[in-house]
C-alpha cells in the first residue's frame, strides 16, 4: 500500500495575513523616512533663512551724511573740526522691524575705536542733542513715538564724535576717514565709511 507523505498547506487566509503585516510594515517604514525628510526638510530652510538674516543688513542711508562743525550741536569747539554726524536711516526693503534700543553704534578711525552710548531716556525729538560720545534719534518721519524702526518708518539719527566739551585729540578734522558700524540686535551690522572734506564748513557733506 502506497504511504502519502503528509505536507502542511499553506491555506489563503494564512497568506493574507503575511501579506497584511509586510503592507503594514512598510507603510510604517515610510513614514518614518517621510518624516524625517520632512524634518530634514524644515531644519535646511530654518538654517537658509537665519543665514540671509544674519547675512543681510536690515537698515539703510537715506540721503546724505553730514558732518556738523558749528559747534551748535555739543557744548563747546574745536574748530577745525567735526563734532557730530547726521543722516537718516530706514528698513531696507523686506526688511524687518528693528529696535533701536538694543542697536549699538561703533566709531572707528586711525588712532580711535569707540562704542558709543544710546541716552535712552533723553527725548531728542524735542530738541535734545547726544552728548560727549553718544548717539541719539533727533527727529522721526511716519513714526509713533516708540525706538522700533519699522517699515516705512525714517529716524534722523545724530552721533556725537567727540568728546563734552571737545578737545583736540577727538572729532573729525579734514581729509580723515572714520567707519561708523550700526550694529542691529538680528542681522549684519551697516558700515558707513566716509571722509571729511579738505575744508571744514560749519555744515558739511561727507563723502
Amino acid at each position: 500500500m502506497q504511504k502519502f507523505q503528509k505536507v502542511k498547506a499553506f491555506t489563503g487566509l494564512e497568506a493574507a495575513i503575511v501579506l497584511i503585516a509586510f503592507v503594514v510594515v512598510a507603510a510604517v517604514f515610510s513614514y518614518v523616512v517621510l518624516g524625517a525628510g520632512f524634518f530634514t526638510t524644515q531644519q535646511a530652510q530654518k538654517v537658509v533663512y537665519s543665514g540671509m538674516a544674519q547675512a543681510s543688513s536690515n537698515i539703510v542711508i537715506i540721503g546724505e551724511v553730514y558732518g556738523d562743525a558749528s559747534g551748535t550741536s555739543q557744548v563747546g569747539t574745536n574748530p577745525g573740526s567735526i563734532h557730530t554726524l547726521i543722516f537718516t536711516i530706514g528698513l531696507a526693503a523686506g526688511g524687518t522691524t528693528i529696535d533701536l534700543n538694543q542697536t549699538t553704534f561703533v566709531y572707528e578711525n586711525e588712532t580711535i575705536l569707540r562704542t558709543l552710548d544710546f541716552p535712552a531716556n533723553i527725548n531728542m525729538t524735542t530738541g535734545g542733542v547726544p552728548g560727549g560720545w553718544q548717539w541719539g534719534i533727533i527727529g522721526k518721519q511716519n513714526s509713533n513715538a516708540n525706538n522700533l524702526l519699522e517699515p516705512n518708518e525714517q529716524f534722523t539719527v545724530m552721533v556725537n564724535i567727540s568728546a563734552n566739551p571737545p578737545t583736540s585729540s577727538t572729532g573729525l578734522p579734514p581729509s580723515d576717514q572714520f567707519t561708523l558700524q550700526i550694529r542691529p540686535p538680528i542681522g549684519a551690522a551697516l558700515p558707513i565709511t566716509k571722509s571729511a572734506p579738505g575744508g571744514i564748513n560749519p555744515l558739511n557733506i561727507l563723502y
